[in-house]
């Protein structure tokens, strides 16, 4: 495809709405034209902007109104009548009339049908969001890992750029977060932490944390609150035990990425070696 072609596409891209086989051609294209992903770029600030946009509550006297429009013909009617309460004297309570049970009873159908259709709507477009955004995350995941191997600076700008993400100190990010990230106890010996962000993924707002081995190697980790180790699509996965936690193991080609239970969060690795790897980092965090 040229640039003309994904210009066109860059909109539904965005939004998760083309077939992954579409999705990956974008991505590929978007991460070797500086012009394309620049205006793919311009999607992102659009949607921080709308986002950050204030909506308008609903009148307070919303019901008032309904209620005032349905009584108006009837005012018309008996503008020359003198109304009388209907109201007792041994116990002080009024009736309402049929028709005002009526004009109530309308009024109440009115908005129980057009609150449901709103809930209807509103749970068709969350599918279709959810399932958007699922297929828009798996393919960025996907150009995030292409990144990775041979350029993590890179790779960490994207997926800042993409998520609105910050890098923080860890005391920052707990704070962000509500919770201490499992690195904030350190990490085993071989590893350094060479920096925190938080992303505001679609799963969840998480904690990532680049490390680095003594040979310079990067292993990424993200703890998450999703269980589900749904971040790479049809790449090849095997359950297997890490330690002392059954783990997800992702096959990357040159690495592989690991998800396992800590807490009550998660933990996906990416980068990993191999599961002995993975176990002793199980191991590490347990034990932290």
């Amino acid at each position: 495809m040229n640039c003309t072609e994904i210009r066109e596409l860059l909109s539904p891209y965005y939004d998760g709405e083309l077939p992954s086989d579409t999705l990956v051609t974008v991505a590929k294209h978007a991460r070797g034209c500086a012009s394309c992903a620049e205006a793919l770029a311009g999607y992102g600030r659009l949607s921080k902007s709308f986002s950050a946009a204030p909506v308008g509550a609903v009148s307070e006297n919303v019901w008032a109104k309904i209620v005032d429009e349905l009584d108006r013909p009837s005012e018309i009617r008996e503008k020359s009548k003198v109304l009388a309460p209907s109201a007792t004297a041994e116990t002080g309570r009024f009736r309402l009339s049929r028709a005002t049970f009526q004009r109530l009873a309308i009024a109440a159908s009115m908005l129980i049908v057009f609150g449901l259709s709103v809930w209807l709507r509103r749970q068709d477009s969350m599918t279709d969001m959810h399932d958007g955004h699922a297929a828009e995350f798996v393919a960025t995941m996907d150009h995030y890992l292409e990144i990775l191997p041979e350029n993590p600076d890179q790779a960490e700008q994207f997926l800042l750029d993409k998520y609105d993400g910050k890098v923080v100190a860890l005391e920052q990010a707990i704070r962000l977060v509500g919770y201490r990230p499992k690195v904030a106890d350190g990490l085993p010996e071989g590893y350094t932490l060479a920096s925190t962000s938080v992303l505001k993924m679609p799963c969840c707002t998480c904690v990532k944390a680049v490390c680095k081995r003594t040979d310079g190697s990067t292993l990424v980790l993200f703890e998450h609150e999703d269980k589900k180790a749904d971040w790479f699509g049809t790449r090849p996965t095997s359950m297997a035990m890490c330690g002392d936690e059954n783990c997800c193991l992702v096959d990357l080609g040159s690495s592989i990425a690991a998800t396992w239970q800590a807490g009550t969060r998660s933990v996906t690795a990416v980068g990993a070696r191999d599961q002995t790897e993975v176990a002793s980092l199980v191991n590490w965090f347990k034990k932290t």
